[in-house]
This record gives structure tokens, C-alpha cells and sequence, in this order.
């Protein structure tokens, strides 16, 4: 069954809002972790003092990075409550200033051109690209850095439930649409870079924590995520899932494109 963006981008904020995916996958979903967010701010050379908006801040990880380590000043968003309750928590803790709001990527509360960038890591391909791209080029001023990592994933490609949530793979990019769809959004590219790899480095360390992802798994059918009511899948099956995402990595059915585009005048 094909999903709609609607229903994906709450899939995501489901999984992405559970208290156990903190546990499995750490504070930084998406693959390449802060080293990849990391990158792509120092392509992107935004002056300190500089307004940026991570988009989709799941618990705020690149948006900390972000305030602290680049000297930004930081809004950031999600459609997760559960995901900016603790996100506001974390940045506290860590002294961050950032402002949070809850907000679809597909609606941002902010007025025109107020962004010099704008950072949108492993969350366009969990909503409406199109429209979510002109929303992000409406908030961004001419010449605003535009900073995107997403997944790609070929034709005709079926993962489990679980698998299909944590890797975007649901509404993955095709190869090439990426950097055309970018383009026609009013942006120019700079750079864009496979990194496919960190989708491995991802998978390694979702599989050395294999007992509390199946663990997620139960949580996730109690409440309702699966398609099938109560079909969370055991050990062995996680471990199945694990090594079938290994495989499509490495026929190249699954990859990770990086993006870096600078919005046109």
C-alpha cells in the first residue's frame, strides 16, 4: 500500500516521537549524524549571528550543533510535540538558544525571506516535496543557503513497516529527482554529494542495539503503528531486516544524496 505524504509525515512523527528511538538510534536520526550536518554548515559559510531554521529538528541535535558550534541564531520545527518537548529540553540543557516550534515543513510559521538558511536533513521525503520545497524557498532570502540530506531509493522497492519509517524510504527520492526538483524550486546547486555510506554507518549501529529495537518494535504495535495490529517482529526478524537493508545498500537500491543549493533572486 502507498501512503500519502499526510499520513507519512505522521508515521514519522510517531516513530521519530518515541522515547525508545532516542535509545536506539541516538539524539541524531538521520544518516552521517553531526559529522554530515557538520559538512554541510561549513559548505555553507553562514556569517555568525546568521538566522537559520532546521526543518524537521527531531530532538534538535544539528540545531544545538548549529547555535553552538557555529553561532547561529536557530529556530527549528517538527510535527512531533513529544520530539520538541524534549528537543527544548536537551538545548536547555546544553545551553542553546533556539526557538521550537511544532509546525509541518509544509506550513512554517515565519514570515518571507527571514532565513539565511535553511537546514531540512531526512525530512522532505516524508512529506509533499514540491510544495514543501516552495515553502522553504518562501521563507529563505535571495541568495540563503539551502542545506538537504535525504534518502534515494529505486522503482519498485518494498521494506517492512519499520525499516521503510526509520530510513524515509516510503516516499524516498528517485536517483536525479533530488537535484532537478531543487532546481525548478528556484534554487541554484552548489554541491551534491552521495553519501550513501553513512546509511551503513546508520544500519551498524541501529544492530548493535537490535534488543531495543525490537523492544520498539512491541511499543509501536501496541500503539497502532503497523499495518497489521499486534504484528511487531521478533529478534530474529529485526536481525532478517537488518541484513536485507545491508543488501539493498549495496546493490545501490537504497542511497543518501547530500545537497547543498543557495535560493536564486
Amino acid at each position: 500500500m502507498t501512503l500519502a505524504p499526510a499520513s507519512i509525515e505522521a508515521c514519522c512523527a510517531t516513530l521519530y516521537g518515541h522515547p525508545l528511538v532516542e535509545l536506539v538510534a541516538g539524539q541524531s536520526f538521520h544518516p552521517g549524524g553531526l559529522a554530515g550536518t557538520r559538512r554541510l554548515l561549513a559548505v555553507a559559510r553562514l556569517p555568525a549571528g546568521a538566522r537559520m531554521l532546521d526543518a524537521g529538528c527531531g530532538l534538535g541535535a544539528s540545531a544545538r550543533l548549529a547555535a553552538l558550534e557555529f553561532g547561529l541564531a536557530v529556530d527549528a520545527c517538527d510535527v512531533s510535540n513529544a520530539a520538541i518537548k524534549r528537543a527544548r529540553t536537551l538545548a536547555a540543557g546544553a545551553g542553546a538558544v533556539i526557538r521550537f516550534v511544532e509546525a509541518s515543513i509544509q506550513g512554517l510559521p515565519f514570515e518571507d525571506g527571514r532565513f539565511a538558511g535553511v537546514l531540512a536533513e531526512c525530512v522532505l521525503s516524508t512529506t509533499s516535496k514540491a510544495s514543501a520545497l516552495a515553502e522553504l524557498r518562501r521563507v529563505m532570502a535571495p541568495g540563503g543557503a539551502l542545506l538537504i540530506t535525504d534518502v534515494t531509493a529505486t522503482d519498485g522497492l518494498a521494506a517492512p513497516e519499520l525499516l521503510a519509517a526509520a530510513l524515509c524510504l516510503t516516499g524516498a527520492w528517485q536517483p536525479g529527482e533530488l537535484e532537478d526538483l531543487v532546481a525548478w524550486s528556484g534554487f541554484e546547486i552548489v554541491e551534491a554529494t552521495d553519501e550513501t555510506a553513512s546509511v551503513t554507518a546508520l544500519i551498524d549501529r541501529i544492530e548493535a542495539r537490535l534488543g531495543l529495537l525490537t523492544l520498539l518494535s512491541r511499543e509501536l504495535a501496541g500503539a497502532g503503528f503497523f499495518a497489521t495490529a499486534g504484528s511487531a517482529p521478533d529478534a530474529a526478524t529485526m536481525a532478517g531486516t537488518i541484513g536485507d537493508a545491508r543488501r539493498l545498500v549495496a546493490e545501490g537500491r537504497i542511497g543518501y544524496r547530500a545537497v547543498v543549493a543557495r535560493a536564486i533572486a
